[in-house]
């Protein structure tokens, strides 16, 4: 029903198999054919149109621009052009996208990307992680079959373990396997490729070291496909500094985290406090954090935050992060010390719940941090009546 939709998510969530799939689904509906261009080994912006009209079998007319000879291909005939990989490339697709839109009233084009081409008219579909089962449930094999990570991570797990089956021994090592690698259909791919020679316990042990347990062997996938690190390399190589840095810091925030938590942990030395809504949304749109709209918290995936929390250690910034961190929530702690028990009980005591790995994650900082006492101490006494609510 639109003539331009960008799948748009996380590195390894399946944009480009899905892509192929709704090609191969469509093809009876344009007459001219469908049409894949892959632009992830395309470097340079100015090269895009050429990938584009080799992919078409367009031929450059001496001393004309190719996009010329494109616009004329497409002005009278109906098909599908498939644009993969357009993140590192955003702006010459968008151009390209306007301008052979604007030539072909019958062309359509599916774009992939980590973030939106933000061209007028374009439809996105955010693609969602696979569902996931919690590792605590005790989920009967049947209803653990269920969830859709757990499906794939089984099919790729028999494909190199002929002999392999869910079973009740290592049902609970599955749903840990699934629920920690947040349902990225590459991580649990590459997760799957290690029961050749692993148990699944002891893969579900070592996730906490995924960049060095998840690498694959397939030497005909593209290299940011072959390891969980290149997969989010390629997305972190794309951000601007102020976006690295507050992707960051907020590696920090244990589960998920609100806007004013952000504010506090991600500004300070090169980013101002009026910077970070931008630099957040602009993570959201890149699909490095996910935003709830109805419980108005953010989050990052595991993995992301995982190699984001490496970053920070590496760029000497986790001390300085945790300690923000523990100021927020000591200062939340006030705030709720002074209105939990008024008018706005309800909506403090959701909140609290909401921050429960966080205020865990601040009372651990305070045992180790220069006046981390004093900051305990004041968070006990402002977290008090929400300790004993429901006693």
């Amino acid at each position: 029903g639109h003539r331009l939709v960008t799948l748009v998510g996380v590195g390894g969530i399946g944009k480009t198999r899905l892509a192929l799939q709704l090609a191969a689904g469509v093809t009876d509906a344009y007459a001219d054919g469908v049409w894949f261009a892959d632009l992830a080994p395309v470097s340079d912006p100015r090269l895009v149109a050429n990938a584009v009209a080799s992919t078409l079998g367009v031929r450059e007319e001496p001393g004309q621009p190719i996009i010329g000879a494109l616009q004329r291909y497409v002005a009278d005939r109906t098909l599908l052009l498939v644009l993969d990989n357009c993140e590192h490339l955003l702006l010459a697709c968008a151009q390209l996208a306007r301008d052979l839109l604007h030539a072909g009233q019958k062309l359509t084009i599916l774009a992939t990307s980590r973030e939106p081409l933000h061209l007028s008219g374009e439809v996105t579909l955010p693609l969602a992680t696979l569902p996931s089962p919690n590792p605590a449930g005790g989920h009967p094999l049947a209803a653990l079959s269920e969830y859709a990570a757990v499906r794939l991570f089984l099919d790729r797990a028999v494909a190199v373990r002929p002999n392999f089956a869910l079973t009740h021994e290592n049902a609970t090592a599955v749903a840990r396997i699934c629920h920690d690698l947040d349902g990225i259909p590459l991580a649990l791919e590459l997760a799957a490729a290690r029961a050749r020679s692993m148990s699944v316990d002891t893969i579900a042990d070592h996730l906490t070291d995924r960049f060095a347990l998840l690498k694959g062997r397939d030497r005909t996938a593209l290299p940011r496909q072959q390891t969980l690190r290149a997969a989010i390399d390629w997305s972190y190589d794309l951000l601007a500094p102020p976006e690295r840095t507050l992707l960051q810091r907020l590696s920090v925030f244990a589960g998920g985290f609100a806007f004013d938590a952000a504010e506090v942990v991600g500004a300070g030395d090169d980013i101002d406090p009026s910077d970070v809504l931008d630099l957040l949304g602009q993570l959201v749109d890149k699909s490095l954090v996910a935003f709830s709209v109805q419980r108005e918290r953010y989050r990052l995936l595991e993995t992301v935050r995982q190699y984001a929390r490496e970053r920070l250690a590496e760029a000497g910034g986790e001390a300085k992060s945790r300690d923000r961190h523990l100021e927020f929530y000591v200062a939340l702690a006030q705030r709720a010390k002074a209105e939990f028990g008024g008018p706005r009980q309800d909506m403090w005591h959701a909140r609290l719940d909401a921050e429960r790995e966080n205020i865990l994650l601040a009372f651990d900082r305070a045992r180790i941090a220069a006046g981390g006492g004093a900051a305990g101490l004041a968070m006990v006494c402002g977290f008090n009546q929400w300790f004993g609510w429901g006693l």
